[in-house]
């Protein structure tokens, strides 16, 4: 043809020609005007509804997850997948409740993380405070999640006095069973620069290994600092407290909660009571523990060796071979090897290092 274009275009053009309209010529998207798998407005009006009814309650989760297990417990309609849901919650603009500060990472050094395959095998305990109430009541949130099955405890206390953190953890022990290892911090009464304390001998004689993180790395207690954070931001600052007795009650209620409601993805997105089925073993009446230290059991340190090679604990520097500078080991005092090195220092792969001895325990 003359113009030098095709049949077609000129069909197209000669179709398009309008005199009455001065646009006539202006290009047209080529998107097509109905998308094949637009979520249908009904779903989208049930999966808001339902975030919207999560939300009032401060203390559940609003995530997809949790919004799929809700509509999936209302019946009726399929319910939609779970990235359809945060498709529709973006596009409302409620992805989620406030976000918590950005988590300091490792450097991606090997580290000898506890093994854990099922409840009980790791604890990891925190104590939340000083707190106030009206009236300047204080008090401490002795914390506690199963890093497995982030089954979570509550005990309010009064102070951070071996005997009340004690008469916590056994209260905990009682409703939630006796760990194989508590994974503490270096922070008292856990543990203080020159010894180890009534909680670690208490520990011992339940047949408890202590694990104490390395120093200044809050965040190898990872899974009880973000609860930690659950249970400030959702419980303790969502509410008013008359006293200490309310304030342990609403508590006991917020663990209930936590642990028959919210989801994880580390649990495949189980609840806590789902993945917990059976709690470990009760744990050894107060009364009935011995005084002094047991002959046996351990407390093991996580430590990370610096270029002094030095391992540093109980306000011990212990030198360390030339290899072991820049990385993490585990020092495991073993209280069975009396009259012999007790303090069996190994790498990341479990080979043992050196060895040293320690003092035998005693209070701070």
């Amino acid at each position: 043809m003359d113009l030098g274009r095709s049949r077609q275009w000129v069909a197209k053009w000669a179709g398009r020609y309008d005199p009455g309209d001065p646009g006539w010529a202006a290009g047209r998207s080529r998107a097509p005007r109905h998308g094949a798998n637009r979520t249908p407005a009904d779903v989208t009006e049930r999966v808001l509804a339902v975030r919207g009814r999560l939300a009032e309650n401060p203390w559940a989760q609003v995530g997809a997850g949790a919004i799929c297990w809700e509509l999936s417990k209302l019946g009726g309609p399929a319910v939609p997948p779970t990235r359809t849901i945060e498709e529709i919650l973006r596009r409302a603009g409620v992805t989620g409740r406030q976000g918590r500060g950005r988590r300091r990472m490792s450097k991606g050094l090997p580290y000898p993380t506890p093994a854990v395959q099922r409840l009980g095998d790791v604890i990891q305990v925190d104590l939340v405070g000083p707190r106030h109430l009206d009236g300047g009541v204080r008090f401490h949130a002795l914390n506690q999640i199963d890093v497995a099955s982030h089954h979570a405890g509550i005990e309010i206390i009064t102070d951070r006095g071996d005997q009340r953190v004690l008469a916590g953890l056994h209260a905990l022990w009682g409703r939630h069973g006796v760990p194989r290892r508590i994974q503490f911090d270096n922070g008292g009464p856990f543990v203080s620069p020159t010894g180890l304390g009534e909680v670690v001998r208490v520990c011992l004689h339940q047949h408890i290994t202590p694990v104490f993180i390395p120093t200044r790395e809050p965040w190898r207690n990872g899974t009880i600092e973000h609860f930690n954070d659950t249970f400030d931001k959702r419980f303790f600052r969502q509410e008013r407290f008359t006293g200490l007795e309310h304030l342990s009650e609403r508590a006991g209620a917020f663990e209930r909660f936590h642990n028959a409601q919210h989801r994880y993805s580390a649990t495949r997105g189980r609840t806590p009571e789902e993945t917990a089925a059976a709690k470990p073993g009760t744990p050894l009446p107060a009364e009935q523990i011995p005084t002094g230290w047991p002959k046996h059991g351990k407390v093991e340190f996580i430590r990370f060796i610096r270029s002094d090679q030095r391992l540093r604990v109980l306000a011990r520097a212990i030198p360390m071979p030339d290899s072991s500078a820049y990385q993490y080991v585990t020092a495991t005092l073993d209280l069975s090897l009396t009259g012999q090195d007790n303090l069996l220092i190994s790498d990341t792969d479990g080979q043992l290092l050196t060895t040293a001895r320690l003092p035998t325990p005693r209070h701070r």
